[in-house]
């Protein structure tokens, strides 16, 4: 057993005054070396005999599990084994793009999407709350074209969605449709200026060499907008031709047919100054018809 630090206990035999008086100092500390090298006889510290005791007491009561849920140390989680799976889509905008679906899916296979999307990713809450949104944003959708046109029932007998069929359209109500509906001013502006200074290079070109390079360029650069409108606006399609370049290139030739035709009257029947020549004013005109058709044409 180890020594006691307790102060009573501590207390050595004390030497009788006829030893101290008779003995050197040299035979003294002798001897008190040898009575501190001799066991420990006292009585063990209470206070450490009860500290052991509470300790012994603890021991027992943890083998036969009679240790209070207090008492015991906190149990480490324990780690899933699967991981949980994150929807990869989850920051996509476009609602039918986030479920996979294409623009024109009908609510069944819309439907059908979504539960095969929520079973595969239920254990991560964001992925669920973003599969639900998709789904709500495309209700809204219906809503209000059903809003709008009311119930139509397709005539046909095909499957369609709530619209029906389409309804007929005039000239002028497909040729505003192809329009867009609003335009920035700074897009107006910087689009704008690349074209009037094509249209003057083209001009200038005109009266000393051959104006193919600035026009060439217009006409590059006209087909790159409408590539790019479409492509922003509806990634998915569907397309003429299954790529948004054909469609784009279709509309810049329709550009140059139409702009060839406003040049021509342009210099036929609109009266301008002498010194203009009527191929630089033509130039002019048909550049600034493809910009307007870059501009303001989906």
């Amino acid at each position: 057993m180890a020594p006691c630090h307790h102060a009573p206990c501590q207390s050595l035999p004390a030497l009788s005054p006829r030893l101290s008086r008779r003995v050197r100092p040299e035979a003294a500390f002798g001897k008190f070396r040898d009575a501190r090298q001799q066991p420990n006889t006292c009585k063990p510290c209470p206070f450490r005999a009860l500290q052991q005791g509470k300790r012994r007491r603890r021991l027992l009561a943890a083998e036969t599990g009679e240790l209070g849920a207090a008492d015991l140390p906190p149990e480490e989680p324990k780690e899933s084994k699967h991981s949980v799976q994150v929807f990869p889509r989850i920051r996509e905008k476009d609602p039918y793009r986030r479920l996979g679906v294409e623009h024109a899916a009908t609510f069944e296979e819309v439907q059908e999407a979504r539960n095969y999307l929520y079973e595969e990713y239920k254990a991560h809450d964001k992925s669920r709350e973003s599969i639900e949104m998709a789904l709500d944003e495309i209700l809204k959708q219906k809503m209000k074209i059903r809003h709008k046109y009311g119930f139509k029932p397709p005539k046909s007998g095909r499957r369609t969605d709530v619209a029906g069929d389409p309804t007929k359209k005039n000239l002028l109500e497909q040729f505003k449709e192809r329009l867009e509906p609003s335009v920035a001013g700074p897009t107006v502006v910087n689009d704008g200026s690349i074209f009037m200074a094509l249209g003057i290079w083209s001009a200038w070109q005109s009266a000393s060499s051959d104006p193919t390079l600035p026009l060439g360029a217009a006409i590059c650069f006209c087909s790159y907008r409408l590539f790019d409108k479409r492509r922003k606006r509806n990634p998915e399609g569907p397309y003429w031709g299954n790529s948004p370049v054909w469609g784009a290139l279709a509309a810049t030739v329709g550009g140059l047919v139409v702009g060839g035709l406003v040049a021509w009257l342009t210099v036929r029947y609109v009266p301008f100054p002498a010194g203009l020549r009527p191929e630089a004013v033509g130039l002019f005109v048909l550049n600034a018809v493809l910009g307007v058709l870059a501009i303001w044409f989906k």
